[in-house]
Formats: structure tokens, sequence, C-alpha cells
């Protein structure tokens, strides 16, 4: 049985191992001594995280967070990173993550989820575009590195 839940600091190391798979699943690269673990647990402080669970071994995971305002001036739970093990595709597992962060917003007074993914991810489009989402015009950006440290050194 597939169950999702909140994370817990004993899934840590099983989460990094994920996270890893992830990542080298999108082509990044991770440092081999950064300390995922540890870094999972530091950020689940401020970010919502839950796992889908089979018999102790992780299929997958989304990490998520509610934020006010949107257009409205509505609060919206936006959707960072959702996430299936190969092991777990196929499997209803990204629906049942999605559901729970619904239910979640739900909860909090959200009316709106939002995300993002890549034009060419055919599969994950195919499951939002069947949950009824829809897709938007909104350019995503991203400031990294360098860019990052200069507006930052702008600071009054």
């Amino acid at each position: 049985m597939i169950v999702v839940r909140p994370f817990a600091e004993e899934d840590a190391s099983a989460l990094a191992g994920l996270m890893m798979e992830m990542a080298a699943f999108y082509g990044a690269s991770v440092a081999a001594d950064r300390p995922v673990g540890a870094e999972i647990i530091r950020q689940s402080k401020c970010t919502d995280i839950i796992v889908a669970d089979q018999a102790g071994g992780l299929l997958g995971f989304a990490t998520f967070t509610s934020l006010y305002p949107v257009a409205g001036l509505i609060a919206f739970t936006y959707i960072q990173q959702i996430y299936v093990a190969a092991a777990g595709r196929r499997l209803g597992v990204a629906q049942r993550l999605m559901a729970s962060v619904a239910a979640t917003a739900q909860t909090r007074g959200c009316t709106r989820l939002e995300w993002s993914t890549g034009r060419d991810n055919g599969a994950a489009r195919a499951l939002y575009d069947g949950l009824g989402a829809t897709g938007s015009e909104k350019v995503h950006y991203v400031l990294e590195g360098e860019a990052l440290g200069r507006l930052a050194a702008q600071r009054p």
C-alpha cells in the first residue's frame, strides 16, 4: 500500500537518495561531499515536504509552500518540486502526491495551486492536464551565481 505522509527526520537518508536520483534524471550535478540529508532536515523547517511511502521505501516526494498574495489577494500554494522514482512510476504516486498537496492547500484556505514543468516533460504535462490544470503564459526566471551576488550586494 502506498501512503502519502509528511516527511519525518528519519526519512532524510532515503529522501536524499531519491533527490540524488532526481538530480541525475534532470542532468544536474551534485557535489559528492554535499550533506544532502542534513540539508533536507534543515529545509524541512521552512518548506513542506511530503513523501510517498510503500513498506518503508520512498517512491516519491513533493515540496511546496503556501504564499500570500496572488492576483485577487488570495492565498495560494506553490509546488516547487514533485518527483516519482523510476520504481514508482505508473502506480498513481504522482496523483496521490498532488491530491495531498491540494488537500493541504484547501485546509490552509488556499484556493489555487501553482507549479511549473518543462515543455518537453510530456508525462508530467499529461498528468497535469488530466487533473484539470491549465497552462500559463508566465515566464519562469532564475537568478543565481554571480548575478545573485551582484543583486544582493545592492542591498542598502
